[in-house]
């Protein structure tokens, strides 16, 4: 594609400052050109890699960009993991140039070579690390010349892959026995045990040391109930008390006698009440009437309480995964509240039950190769938990609907071996700022970004942005050990620089 000189005279009145000339006292004004066609003639006006289908569908439509005034061409937008870019054939477009050469040096497939793009546009060329590759183009006047240096990205790792380190992130302190996090105020609380009592962590992120203060009950109280509505905490004690507390401190009794805590929604709590063999809904401060648990719903062990907005419903749907039913059995189906009713939304239930689960919200990824863009879908992950013979489990599955349908992960959205299967965590995804230089993303990141189309305005770099991060607290093995470790995990994809 040929685009007019015309969108190009500010940038040839910045290449006037760095280009070479030639030993002539004459600048071509003779021949019939101007000196703003003579300099914008040394301008790639664009650049793109011919396709190839045996190296990767569509591969003339990876966008690269021309940074005019570096004098740089890349695709900010990498090519997937493991592209070959050993045998390219680049398609360079000028505003008329005399000649237009690339000169490859330091490749480990190929010799040093100039390769003259004039005569012979179909020289395959080596983009791979350590390959240098620069293209010059001289002017049509032949007085003028401006050389560009050519970058191929690939990422360096999968894209899609959702990655741990090779050790936990960090420990939860003072020797635990048992533990449980929750979301509250702003702030991640966790309540634990140890040899001298219960205490509460409160960080404000999960990276912060935070302060350690001891709590107090009016009795026994059962960790793994622990959860925070709005505006309060709550927990069940051994005998089945239901006791609050504003700050995770100071606890009191409130009257309520409850059999499960399945989460808050709101400033509402909403739990299971055993009265003889029936089991009915029930929520604090009393809202609705009670209303008998259906026989297929899940009346302990169910996962973490989810709320999710929909624009279909008018209030947001506080959803759960797997759990134990009255007759015993285990169940891996989803169900939602919606502030009134229960109901059932699993039409693919996860195909193995589970008691005590972690789910979260996150993102699945979807890739086109027609345009070389990721697009993130809001998913439901769950994770862990225990069969019914007791065994834990390290699997991850993952619905793309609202948890209607569950299939297994990919195999890159396993948990790696490192990590111990578990029941009874807590996953909490929390944002951290990432910077260019802390991201795996492509290089030049911090270079201001020209479009190789002649209307385009520079871009300001993106030195900053917020990837979501996935913080896995605790969590018992099959003999109700406690790990007591927070791994951290994310999707390779979301720590890369965003193209703006």
């Amino acid at each position: 594609m040929r685009t007019k000189s015309g969108g190009y005279l500010l940038a040839a009145a910045m290449f006037a400052m760095g280009m070479t000339a030639c030993n002539s006292d004459s600048d071509g004004t003779e021949t019939g050109f101007t000196s703003d066609n003579i300099y914008s003639s040394t301008a790639i006006t664009a650049f793109n890699i011919k396709a190839n289908s045996k190296i990767i569908s569509n591969l003339d439509s990876c966008y690269f960009t021309i940074d005019l005034v570096q004098s740089q061409i890349f695709n900010a937008d990498s090519l997937p993991y493991g592209t070959d870019v050993t045998k390219l054939v680049p398609n360079i477009t000028t505003n008329g140039s005399s000649l237009i050469e690339i000169t490859v040096t330091g490749s480990s497939v190929m010799n040093d070579t100039v390769f003259s793009y004039t005569t012979d546009s179909t020289d395959s060329i080596d983009f791979s690390a350590p390959s240098k590759v620069s293209v010059r183009v001289v002017s049509v006047n032949s007085l003028y010349s401006q050389t560009y240096d050519l970058k191929v990205n690939v990422h360096q790792v999968k894209g899609d892959s959702l990655t741990w380190g090779e050790m936990a992130w960090r420990e939860l302190p003072q020797s635990p026995t048992a533990q449980k996090t929750v979301e509250y105020g702003g702030n991640i609380l966790t309540l634990f045990s140890n040899s001298n009592g219960y205490s509460i962590l409160t960080v404000a992120t999960p990276d912060d040391n935070g302060t350690v203060v001891s709590a107090t009950f009016p009795a026994t109280p059962e960790i793994s109930s622990f959860t925070a509505t709005d505006d309060a905490l709550f927990c069940l004690a051994d005998n089945g008390s239901l006791m609050s507390s504003v700050d995770g401190t100071a606890w009191s009794e409130t009257g309520e006698t409850w059999s499960h805590i399945y989460g808050g929604y709101g400033s509402r709590l909403i739990g299971v009440e055993k009265s003889g063999d029936e089991y009915f809904h029930v929520s604090y401060p009393a809202g609705a009437s009670k209303a008998k648990v259906s026989a297929d719903c899940p009346v302990s062990g169910t996962s973490q309480l989810i709320l999710m907005e929909n624009i279909w419903f008018e209030n947001p749907i506080a959803i759960t995964v797997g759990g134990r039913i009255s007759n015993g059995n285990l169940t891996g189906a989803t169900w939602g509240y919606d502030g009134n009713t229960w109901a059932k939304l699993s039409q693919g239930p996860i195909s193995t039950q589970y008691e005590d689960m972690s789910l979260f919200p996150y993102f699945a990824l979807r890739s086109t190769t027609k345009w070389w863009r990721v697009t993130k879908d809001s998913a439901l992950f769950a994770m862990g938990g225990r069969k019914n013979d007791g065994t834990v489990s390290d699997t991850v599955y993952v619905s793309l609907d609202g948890g209607i349908h569950w299939d297994i992960a990919g195999e890159s959205l396993q948990l790696p071996d490192v990590i111990p299967a578990f029941a009874g965590a807590q996953a909490i995804v929390a944002d951290n700022t990432l910077t260019s230089r802390s991201s795996s993303s492509a290089a030049w990141n911090e270079l201001p970004l020209y479009r190789s189309n002649p209307f385009s305005r520079a871009i300001t770099p993106v030195s900053s942005w917020e990837c979501p991060f996935i913080y896995i607290y605790g969590g018992v093995d099959a003999s109700g050990a406690l790990y007591p470790t927070i791994w951290r995990g994310v999707i390779n994809q979301l720590t890369f620089k965003p193209i703006e």
